[in-house]
């Protein structure tokens, strides 16, 4: 029996109340540091690793191309756009039945029309022009010089008058006023010719490809020829009708279509010389905001209403503006097929990862963790990749974007209608580029995110 001095001591008391609170931890962040614990270069992983790198590579380099792309795509569209609505119109009045009589009255009525910034009669023809070294057939177009300058862009491209290159505003300005009148002659000296072969002519503004192919310049005579405008010969075969006419200028649309075909004259000649009497083909106006042109138009039929019809240059342009609306399609289809491989590899990294931590999981399960942990650890991977590529590709993309803004690539003019590619960056195009990577790399980490989560550690744990 035990002394007094040999009886064990008696248990401490500890008084666990006064021991510090402990701070309760983070799942997410527990499940992050696990999450980051797969995707981090190991030793014995370098399979894992390059996968991985690779699966962040495809997901950069298809967002940092498709921006560039749309970018280059968006300025080819914006400035073809620019340059069909600086030549045409926004919105377009016409008459069933034929040309307008009242057209003055009827573009006073329009210029009401709530988002109309201008209107204009005009009449459309096609003729032929010829001159002492060539001839061809062009677009020749009746104007009102007081209001076309604010509805096209013809007075702003015009580049060379009688007197000279003209290089502002007021000059070109002048030069579309003085269309009401007559243009005399100008000898090589620039001296004034005042002879009866020589006479003040009405003017004609033509396209600087198509002063190219007549070899004429400001000043110069030229003949407008309508084939069928002199009425029925003596055999009953139609007869042509010829007026001279004078260049009073010449201007450069940049796109080589009107530039080679399109010639401007005063409304009044254009009444002459087609015999059409005081009456108009329609009615050009230009609205406030391009993108409101449809319901512009719609006002317009309203205000109107029959005979008067009115189109937009969405309907005119119809098959050009859908052809790049498709060209942008087949770019988008590419960026969905190379976002996909790219997340094959995150589905690949995922799965590989699943059986190389097989062990790993189940002992996460053997502890406690529910499928639901285990799921969004491995989301979590997968959205590190993709919002790890989706920005560094977006980053990328803009640089890019910047260095041809800077050192623009040269093309030929002679297939297109620019001197360089150009490039325009919309906020909208980059944003939705990068959530559409994004959310295709979330959604590609939803399987293999299941399957780890779908894991027997009974099984994974059999054969350790």
């Amino acid at each position: 029996m035990p002394t007094e001095a040999e009886a064990p001591a008696p248990d401490p008391v500890v008084d666990f109340g006064s021991l510090p609170e402990v701070e309760r931890g983070s799942l997410l962040g527990a499940e992050w540091s696990v999450a980051w614990g797969h995707l981090r270069s190991k030793r014995g992983d370098a399979a894992l690793s390059v996968v991985t790198v690779l699966a962040i590579l495809g997901v950069l380099l298809a967002v940092a191309s498709m921006n560039v792309v749309t970018a280059v795509m968006t300025g080819f569209s914006d400035d073809l756009r620019d340059k069909i609505l600086g030549a045409n119109a926004h919105v377009v009045v016409f008459r069933y039945g034929g040309g307008m009589v009242d057209y003055e009255a009827i573009t006073d009525r329009v210029d009401t029309v709530p988002g109309v910034e201008g209107a204009s009669p005009f009449i459309f023809s096609e003729l032929m022009i010829r001159s002492s070294w060539s001839h061809t057939g062009a677009i020749v177009k009746g104007m009102d010089p007081s209001r076309v300058g604010g509805v096209t862009h013809v007075q702003d491209d015009l580049i060379l008058g009688p007197e000279g290159p003209l290089t502002t505003r007021e000059q070109q300005a002048a030069l579309v006023a003085a269309m009401a009148g007559e243009f005399p002659a100008y000898g090589l000296d620039g001296e004034l010719l005042e002879t009866d072969v020589e006479r003040p002519l009405p003017g004609i503004m033509i396209g600087s490809e198509l002063a190219a192919q007549l070899q004429v310049k400001p000043s110069d005579k030229v003949q407008l020829i309508n084939p069928v405008g002199g009425g029925v010969g003596p055999m009953g075969l139609p007869t042509p009708s010829v007026r001279a006419v004078r260049v009073a200028g010449i201007f450069e649309s940049g796109m080589y279509e009107y530039d080679t075909k399109w010639a401007y004259v005063e409304n009044g000649v254009a009444q002459d010389f087609l015999r059409i009497g005081n009456t108009v083909t329609g009615i050009e106006v230009k609205v406030t905001e391009i993108d409101e042109a449809e319901a512009v138009a719609a006002a317009i039929d309203a205000e109107l209403q029959s005979p008067y019809y009115s189109r937009h240059w969405k309907d005119l342009n119809a098959k050009l503006f859908e052809a790049l609306e498709m060209e942008k399609w087949v770019a988008n289809l590419l960026f969905i097929i190379v976002v996909g491989i790219a997340g094959s590899l995150i589905v690949s990294t995922l799965l590989m990862v699943v059986i190389t931590k097989g062990r790993e999981i189940a002992i996460l399960k053997a502890v406690g963790a529910s499928p639901t942990t285990i799921l969004r650890i491995f989301m979590m991977e997968g959205i590190a990749i993709g919002l790890l590529g989706a920005t560094t590709g977006t980053l990328l993309g803009l640089v890019g974007c910047s260095v041809l803004s800077v050192y623009p690539i040269p093309i030929s003019t002679d297939v297109y209608f620019l001197s360089t590619v150009p490039v325009v960056v919309k906020p909208s195009s980059v944003a939705s580029t990068a959530i559409a990577a994004f959310v295709m790399c979330f959604v590609l980490t939803i399987y293999p995110a299941w399957r780890a989560s779908r894991l027997d550690p009974v099984e994974a744990l059999r054969y350790e």
